[in-house]
C-alpha cells in the first residue's frame, strides 16, 4: 500500500516537486501560495454533494509510473498524430509531428517547454482557474505534476485533432493533471482529452485542471472523456477565457462508477464570443456524478449553449446544473439550456438543475429545458412489434439519444473506445 502523506507534510511534498522538475522561482512561489490557500481553506460546500468525509490524506511522489491497464494500454497504443500520454504524473510521450512544430505550434510537457516558452506559460498559468478558487483547485496548483501545455500561434489552422491521455494506474498516489492551452488570434484546432483509471484505484485524491485561454477570432474544440472509477474523490476543473468573436466549444463524456465533482465553464468575455458545451454521462453502481455546466456572459452579443443527456443505472446519482450568467453590459446576450436525463433503473436517482442569472435588461434570448424519466413504453413497443428484442429495443433508443454526442468527439479511436464503455455499461 502507498505511504499516505497527512496535509501537515505537503509542504514538503510541494517543495520535492519543484526541486525535481528545477522550476524558476515565480513557479515554486506560486506553487508554495497555492498550498497556503489549501491549508487555509475548508472544504467548499456544494449543494447535493456532501464532501465533508471525503478525503484529502495525498500520497508521496511517485517514484516511477506504474503499468497500464489493459483497456488504457490498447487505447494508447492504438493512437496516432500528435499526443502526449502522461501515466502517474509522469510524460511518458510527447509527439508533435514536424510540419506543426515549422508552423510554431507547441504541445508537450510543461516543465520541459519552460527553458523556451516560459514567458507564455508565465503569462497565462492559472490565469483562467486561480489556485484560491476551491480547496480542489488550490492542491492542483500545489500539487500538480506532468502538466501538458498546448500553444498555436496566430493564424495557424491544425487540421489534426491533437490528444492528451491521462492515466491513473494502481501505482497512483494521487492526481494532479494540469493542462494550459493558448489559441492565438484566429487560430484553429482542437485537443481531445481522456482521463482513465485502472478498476482498483487507490483512494488518494484526484483534481485536474485544464485552462484554455482563446485569443481574438480563434476557434477551439475541446473533448474530454473520462472513465474515474470508485476509491479516490475525482474533482474536475475545465474554463475557458473566450476572446472577441472566438470560439469555444466543450465536449464532454463521462463513463465510471466514481465520486466526481466537475465544472466545465466559458467566460464569454469579448464581444461577439461563442461557446457551446454538450455532454453526456453513463452511470452505474454507485457512481455520484456531480457536473456544473456554467456560461459567463461578459461580451456584447455573446452566445451559448448547453446540452446536457444522461443515462443512469443501478444506484447511480447525478447531478447536472446547467447555469447561464448574464452580466450587466452583456447587451444582446444568448443562451438555451437543454438537460434530459434518462433512468433505467427504479434505483437510480438524478437530478436536473437549471439556472438563469440575467443582469442585463437587454438579451437576444435566453431560455432552459429540463426533463428526468424512464424510457417511453410506447417507443419500445413499437420497435418490439417491428420483432426488435426488448433490450434491443431500448438500446436503440438509448443510442440515438447518445449517439450525436459521441460522434462529436473527433478522434475514431476515442470514439471507438467510449462506443465499447458505454456498450458495456448499458448490457452489463
Amino acid at each position: 500500500m502507498a505511504e499516505q502523506t497527512t496535509t501537515a507534510a505537503v509542504p514538503e511534498l510541494v517543495s520535492a516537486i519543484s526541486t525535481r522538475f528545477s522550476e524558476p522561482a515565480w513557479l515554486a512561489a506560486a506553487r508554495a501560495e497555492a498550498w497556503q490557500a489549501f491549508d487555509a481553506m475548508p472544504s467548499t460546500r456544494v449543494e447535493k454533494s456532501d464532501l465533508t468525509k471525503r478525503s484529502w490524506d495525498i500520497g508521496t511522489l511517485p517514484a516511477t509510473p506504474g503499468s497500464l491497464p489493459e483497456d488504457a494500454k490498447a487505447l494508447v497504443e492504438s493512437l496516432e498524430g500528435p499526443r502526449v500520454v502522461v501515466v502517474d504524473g509522469a510524460v511518458v510521450q510527447a509527439e508533435v509531428p514536424t510540419d506543426l512544430a515549422q508552423q510554431g505550434v507547441v504541445f508537450g510537457d510543461i516543465h520541459a517547454l519552460l527553458a523556451e516558452h516560459g514567458d507564455i506559460i508565465k503569462k497565462h498559468l492559472f490565469s483562467v482557474v486561480p489556485a484560491n478558487e476551491s480547496k480542489w483547485t488550490a492542491a492542483n496548483a500545489a500539487l500538480w505534476h506532468g502538466g501538458v501545455f498546448l500553444y498555436v500561434p496566430r493564424n495557424v489552422v491544425v487540421e489534426t485533432t491533437l490528444t492528451y491521455v491521462s492515466v491513473l494506474t494502481e501505482a497512483s498516489q494521487g492526481s494532479f493533471p494540469r493542462v494550459l492551452i493558448v489559441g492565438g488570434e484566429n487560430s484553429a484546432f482542437s485537443l481531445a482529452q481522456v482521463h482513465v483509471a485502472g478498476e482498483n484505484s487507490p483512494s488518494y485524491p484526484h483534481s485536474s485542471v485544464s485552462e484554455v485561454v482563446a485569443d481574438a477570432g480563434a476557434n477551439i474544440q475541446v473533448m474530454s472523456v473520462n472513465q474515474l472509477r470508485k476509491g479516490p474523490t475525482n474533482y474536475l476543473t475545465q474554463r475557458a477565457k473566450v476572446g472577441k468573436d472566438a470560439v469555444v466549444n466543450w465536449t464532454f463524456g463521462d463513463v465510471g462508477d466514481g465520486f466526481t465533482v466537475a465544472l466545465v465553464e466559458s467566460v464569454l468575455a469579448g464581444a461577439g464570443s461563442r461557446s457551446l458545451t454538450q455532454g453526456l454521462g453513463i452511470g452505474f453502481g454507485r457512481q455520484h456524478m456531480d457536473l456544473t455546466a456554467s456560461m459567463v456572459h461578459q461580451g456584447r452579443y455573446s452566445e451559448s449553449d448547453i446540452r446536457l443527456q444522461g443515462v443512469l443505472r443501478g444506484r447511480a446519482n447525478s447531478i447536472y446544473r446547467s447555469s447561464t450568467h448574464i452580466e450587466r453590459g452583456a447587451v444582446g446576450a444568448g443562451s438555451e439550456q437543454h438537460d434530459r436525463m434518462l433512468m433505467l433503473d427504479t434505483t437510480a436517482r438524478a437530478d436536473a438543475i437549471p439556472m438563469l442569472l440575467i443582469d442585463e435588461n437587454d438579451v437576444q434570448r435566453c431560455g432552459h429545458a429540463a426533463s428526468v424519466g424512464k424510457l417511453d413504453p410506447d417507443q419500445i413497443y413499437y420497435l418490439m412489434s417491428r420483432g426488435i428484442t426488448k433490450d434491443a429495443a431500448m438500446r436503440m433508443i438509448i443510442w440515438g439519444y447518445l449517439q450525436p454526442i459521441v460522434e462529436a468527439i473527433a478522434v475514431p479511436q476515442i470514439q471507438t473506445w467510449l462506443t465499447g464503455l458505454v456498450e458495456r455499461k448499458l448490457t452489463s
